[in-house]
């Protein structure tokens, strides 16, 4: 499943560019791609506040109070592929800095031949990172499920856990499921992971706080995992 986020405080900005993308999706992807569309801000900070998945985004800044919003934005979702929405209205120094890494941008008034142009590279750009990481697993954890193609950025990962015959990663307010052995996912992760018991894999970058007298590992956002005994010694090393 491919999340995408589409920010637009003019909605039929929104709705025409995914009547497109739709039809140019059928053609690329044989994946379930799911779109977002949210027309106010207030609404955009809320939904983004639990962290979900989101891929690619496709943002409006011509609202002054979104372009300054999008920092913020970047910072917890810096992987997530970004296609800017504008106008002559908004200076090219707004907007083409570093901090933002929009890979794309559709200027207002555009064509439907335009817009079609620049969300196919959009769209294929985005495909051919999750080749990449299929390849290499540099950023990302990629899984083959019966849903589709599992592709979640690792430091949005809390941890890994095993349970009911599947594996599951959970990233906050939501979890993943899919089929694997734990002992192979642990051998694909880098060093940012490390197992803490039998059935879970922990995100170091998560953690908050370890009560060994307790046998627990505390993560941020108000997580509680287990700790056995056999991993106290690694654990204890990593938080000095």
């Amino acid at each position: 499943m491919v999340s995408v986020l589409a920010y637009s405080e003019k909605k039929k900005d929104t709705s025409a560019l995914w009547e497109l993308a739709e039809d140019l999706i059928a053609r690329l992807s044989e994946e379930y791609w799911e779109c977002r569309q949210i027309s106010a801000l207030n609404e955009l900070r809320e939904y983004l506040a639990d962290k979900p998945l989101v891929h690619l985004m496709i943002y409006d800044i011509r609202n002054r109070d979104a372009l300054d919003f999008l920092p913020y934005v970047r910072k917890d979702y810096p992987l997530s592929h970004l296609m800017m929405l504008a106008d002559v209205s908004v200076s090219p120094m707004e907007y083409i800095r570093p901090g933002l890494r929009a890979s794309s941008l559709l200027l207002k008034p555009w064509t439907k031949e335009q817009a079609r142009s620049v969300l196919r590279d959009f769209f294929g750009e985005y495909i051919s990172f999750v080749c990449q990481e299929k390849r290499t697993g540099q950023n990302c954890y990629i899984a083959d499920t019966k849903e589709g193609t599992l592709n979640i950025p690792y430091e949005q990962i809390y941890f890994f856990e095993a349970r009911q015959k599947k594996l599951y990663i959970c990233t906050g307010k939501e979890e993943y499921g899919f089929y694997g052995t734990i002992d192979r996912v642990a051998e694909k992760l880098p060093e940012q992971f490390v197992r803490c018991h039998r059935g879970v894999i922990v995100n170091v970058g998560k953690i908050r706080k370890v009560v060994f007298s307790q046998n627990m590992i505390c993560l941020h956002d108000g997580f509680d995992i287990p700790l056995s005994r056999s991993y106290k010694a690694a654990i204890k090393e990593l938080v000095k």
